[in-house]
């Protein structure tokens, strides 16, 4: 098997670590405009090169994601606290 391009094989591990096991599925869906599975599984299958327009539009996906991820631990770190605190009463 040929060893990835360092593109494809960030797509893939940043799927994977974003989304989880279906992550290029996912990841797909989060792109803007929508980028198909296949073309994602192409390029991760070292099929189909990565275009400057796909990884562009699969990093503003990633980062999305990093911000919804940020909004969600902050939320769920208060929820935390507040438990915290009712146990300390």
């Amino acid at each position: 098997m040929a060893k990835l391009s360092p593109r494809a094989a960030r797509i893939k591990s940043a799927a994977g670590l974003a989304f989880g096991p279906r992550g290029l599925t996912k990841l797909a869906a989060a792109a803007k405009p929508k980028l198909s599975k296949q073309l994602l599984s192409l390029i991760v299958g070292d099929e189909r090169e990565v275009t400057d327009d796909v990884y562009l539009r699969v990093a503003e996906a990633l980062a999305r994601e990093a911000d919804r991820m940020r909004a969600v631990a902050v939320k769920l770190d208060k929820m935390a606290l507040q438990m915290l605190r009712e146990m300390e009463e």
